[in-house]
Parts: structure tokens; C-alpha cells; sequence
């Protein structure tokens, strides 16, 4: 980040005035500089006439340059992003750059309004944020407008680009940073181009003309705003998981426990004398076949797949075979992760299975099912190994501690022809029994 910000941030000679290679740039010029001759997608060109109606055409990176000075007579615009297509959102072919809308109407009441101190004030906020200066700092006739070029991201990256964008228009609000524009579908003014609001034209007052990596700057903003960077949050989720990961109790990887159920599934096809019912052959062999996602190399799943199917289920017409195989075999390809869920593969629990074979409690203990079974099977399970777990640590059951330590049941002060206080007084003696089996006698 550092090394990012002194590159591109600290080397005032780029950003003081108006370096000339900013200031002089005319509008073809600036067409090639935010859209470079090949990049993906087209370009959006758009005019104002006399009634304000909008006219908007879409070029491509090679024709915008050579037309765009015809949209200089009076409100001229371009699109920062391009497109498949129409100037829409859905259409995006590449995200460009962030930018500022900022308008004299939103700043603070007394603030200089005029151009050259107002982007000198921002100016001074980019360096005490340590934000780089923008690649185009553009005077708009009645405000300024902001943009940093980036290197071009795929449409995907859209919500990541939105978040950034949305954060660095909250930076700048009291510098008249406009909330309103924050889509990516935005166009901004042509230099050269006539604001027929204010009678003015729109011209570069200074810029660095460099392109930026999206990630260093979204970072640099998120850190300007007090917010956790990209690795930060990566860090974080990473303590996180590794804690939920140590408080585990117990339980078996994904790949132990769908071993321990392809044993299941042997187990119950053997019960069924090897030949799965009608009803259950599709069911049967999709688990079976995600169980080798889980246990098996990719290469080998589709050949296990169909043998099994051939044993198994011969029944089953190819058609039907051939895509539960090529689904295992997709999932068996994919990053093992370390949780249940995470990696994509199927994670059926045991009672899901026991559902949809239709394994009931007694089946499951007849055939000494490891994971198949329905909860009431697995609760008991839980609680016999729960009872021996006591029993190896010393505790005896309930009946026994009872018989041994409640008076109250048993009543022995009956027997001896005392009464309860009697029998209890006489055991605070040092031999109770004895003393009461004495006096009893008397």
C-alpha cells in the first residue's frame, strides 16, 4: 500500500496545476485515454439539443474518437464504463474507473465556489486521506468532476466496485460530492464540450493521466474512511474459522463420513440380496455416487459410477446413469474445504439419507448402520455412549445412588421403631448404625 501511494500520490510535480500533458489533451485524445483503441465494449456518446432532449449513440473504441468533437457545440458527454450494447448496467462489458460528482449546489454556505481553490481544497483532502490524485481532475462549468482510471474489471466485480464507489462519495460529501451519482451506468462532461447552464466550457485543470490497480486504491479508501481493507477482512474471517474449527467436539471429515456411508449403502444393497428396488434405484446410486465425490480421485468416479450402476441397478436405462457420473465426477474435481458446505459438493445428513431409503430405526440397528439412520435411532445411539462415557468415569445409575443414599425412600427408621428425627440425630454419632442397632436392641 506504501509503495502505491508514494508511486502514485507523492510526486507533486505530476499533480501541481496543470501539468500540460493533462491541460492540453483535446477530446479525441481524452476518448483514448479513459477508452484505449481495443479495449472490451463499446463507448456511449451522448448530446443535450435546444429543448433538452437526449440523444445518446453507441460506439465502438475505434469510431468515438473521430466523431466526438461534433458534440462540442453544446452539452457533450461519454460514458466512464463500456458496454455490450446500451449505456445499461446489465450490459456492462468493463468497469473503468471511480469518480466524484462534485456540485457547487452541495457545498457547505460560504465556501469558495470558484474552481481553481475548490479543487486546491480537494487537493489537500486526497493528501490527508493519502488517497492518489485523480487521473482527471475536470471543471464541468458549474462543478468538478473527479475520475480515477483503473485497470479495466470484469462486469462480476460490480458489487465490490459499487462499494468502493459508495464510500468515496461519503468521503467527499462536504466537498460537494454528489450521492445521487453513484451508478455505473454515469456519464461525464466531454472537455471541450459547452455547459449551456452556465455558459461555460468543461476543460481538464489537472490530472495525473494514470491508470490505477482497483484493488491498492479500493484499499487506500477503505482505510481513509476507517474501514477494514480487503486482506484485513480475509484475515479476520481466517481467525474466525480457525476458531470455529478448534471448538469443535468431535465428528468426522467429510471424506470419513461419507466412507463410513458408502459402507452403509454396501450394506443395504446386501440386505436388498444386491439389486436395489424399484423406487429407490436413482436415489440409491446419486448417493453412492456422491459419496465418491467425496472419497474418490476425479479420474476414477465415472467408471465406478457405471460399474456400480450395471451391479446394482441394471435396470437404470444410460441416459439416466450418464448424468448423475458426470455430476460426481464434476463435484469430486472441486477444492476440498475444510467445513460441510463450503466446497460444493452434496452433504447429505444421515437421517436424510435414512428418509429418502426409507431406512427405518429397527433396519439401521439390524444391520449395524454406521450413518444411515433416523434422528430417534442416532439420539439413542448418542445417549448409550453418553451412559458408557459415565459409567468408565465412575457414576452409577440413578436406581443405584438412590438405594445407597436416600433415606427418604427407604425409610429405615420404620423398621427400627424410631422416629425419622430419632434416626437422623442418632447418625450424627460416630458409629451411626451401631448406635442405633444398639439402642433399638434395648
Amino acid at each position: 500500500m506504501h509503495q502505491f501511494l508514494e508511486m502514485e500520490h507523492l510526486d507533486k510535480s505530476r499533480f501541481t496545476d496543470a501539468g500540460p500533458a493533462a491541460t492540453t489533451l483535446s477530446a479525441p485524445e481524452y476518448i483514448k485515454l479513459i477508452h484505449p483503441p481495443g479495449s472490451v465494449g463499446k463507448i456511449t456518446l451522448m448530446t443535450k439539443d435546444a429543448c433538452g432532449g437526449v440523444h445518446s449513440v453507441t460506439h465502438t473504441t475505434a469510431t468515438a474518437p473521430i466523431l466526438v468533437n461534433c458534440l462540442l457545440d453544446g452539452d457533450g458527454y461519454v460514458s466512464l464504463h463500456r458496454f455490450h450494447g446500451p449505456r445499461r448496467v446489465d450490459r456492462l462489458a468493463a468497469l473503468n474507473g471511480l469518480f466524484l460528482d462534485l456540485d457547487i449546489d452541495r457545498l457547505p454556505r460560504g465556501s469558495a465556489q470558484h474552481a481553481k481553490p475548490w479543487a486546491q481544497k480537494v487537493t489537500r483532502a486526497l493528501e490527508k486521506l493519502r488517497l492518489p490524485m485523480p487521473s482527471i481532475l475536470l471543471s464541468t462549468g458549474r462543478g468538478l468532476a473527479a475520475i480515477w482510471l483503473i485497470s479495466p474489471l470484469p462486469p462480476q466485480a460490480l458489487p465490490r466496485w459499487q462499494s468502493a464507489q459508495n464510500v468515496l462519495i461519503e468521503l467527499f460529501r462536504q466537498l460537494g460530492a454528489d450521492p445521487s451519482c453513484r451508478d455505473a451506468a454515469r456519464v461525464t462532461r466531454l472537455p471541450g464540450s459547452l455547459n449551456t447552464k452556465c455558459g461555460r466550457e468543461a476543460h481538464i485543470m489537472q490530472g495525473s493521466l494514470s491508470r490505477y490497480d482497483f484493488d491498492q486504491f479500493s484499499d487506500a479508501i477503505y482505510t481513509a474512511a476507517g474501514r477494514p481493507t480487503r486482506e484485513q477482512l480475509r484475515d479476520r474471517k481466517a481467525r474466525q474459522s480457525g476458531r470455529k474449527q478448534s471448538e469443535r467436539t468431535g465428528g468426522l471429515a467429510p471424506a470419513e463420513r461419507f466412507a463410513a456411508v458408502l459402507r452403509d449403502l454396501e450394506r443395504l444393497r446386501g440386505a436388498w440380496g444386491g439389486l436395489i428396488p424399484e423406487g429407490y434405484r436413482n436415489t440409491w446410486l446419486h448417493l453412492y455416487a456422491t459419496c465418491l465425490s467425496h472419497t474418490a480421485n476425479a479420474s476414477d468416479v465415472a467408471g465406478l459410477v457405471e460399474q456400480m450402476a450395471s451391479q446394482a441397478t441394471p435396470g437404470l436405462p444410460p441416459s439416466e446413469v450418464r448424468p448423475i457420473a458426470k455430476m460426481a465426477t464434476s463435484h469430486a474435481s472441486l477444492p476440498r474445504a475444510s467445513s460441510p458446505g463450503h466446497d460444493g459438493r452434496y452433504h447429505y445428513s444421515g437421517a436424510t439419507i435414512a428418509e429418502r431409503l426409507g431406512v427405518l430405526s429397527e433396519t439401521a440397528r439390524g444391520l449395524q448402520l454406521e450413518q444411515i439412520m433416523p434422528l430417534d435411532e442416532r439420539a439413542r445411539r448418542k445417549a448409550g455412549r453418553e451412559c458408557e462415557r459415565r459409567k468408565a468415569a465412575g457414576a452409577v445409575s440413578r436406581a443405584e445412588w438412590l438405594s445407597e443414599h436416600s433415606k427418604e425412600s427407604v425409610q429405615p427408621w420404620l423398621e427400627l421403631g424410631i422416629s425419622r428425627s430419632t434416626y437422623f440425630r442418632r447418625l450424627k454419632n460416630a458409629n451411626p448404625l451401631d448406635t442405633i442397632a444398639s439402642r433399638s436392641g434395648n
